[in-house]
């Protein structure tokens, strides 16, 4: 994976969801808390969650938490991940194809309509 963009660690600023008819929200806080990692091997760990700074109980916290990992490509401005494992059941086995730019430190990364994370290089 040379000359990969992603390569690093990437901590998360903003996740936004939306629904069907189009009303944003941000399912886990305002100030969301987590990292997306895609290391030199071709393996990518995301993780995002509510922060205990946006107030709730811990079980609330805990349950808040999405996260998935497996082996990643990239080509172009589109990330594949082939999920090995997951929090989220529907993602069990599948290929996540996301969408990302970077600018500088900061790479906005998502499927349009759907969802959008900002998130900021950290390593």
């Amino acid at each position: 994976m040379t000359d990969n963009p992603l390569l690093g660690t990437w901590r998360v600023l903003s996740f936004t969801r939306w629904n069907k008819q189009g009303v944003a929200s941000r399912p886990v806080g305002e100030t969301p808390t987590g990292y997306a990692v895609f290391d030199a091997t071709g393996h990518a760990f995301i993780q995002v969650g509510r922060s205990p700074t946006d107030g709730g109980f811990p079980d609330e916290i805990a349950k808040s938490l999405m996260c998935y990992f497996g082996p990643y490509t990239i080509s172009g401005h589109k990330l594949m991940v082939t999920v090995e494992s997951s929090t989220i059941a529907d993602y069990l086995g599948s290929v996540q194809e996301r969408t990302f730019e970077i600018s500088g430190d900061t790479m906005t990364v998502g499927t349009p309509g759907q969802y959008q994370a900002k998130l900021q290089r950290v390593l």
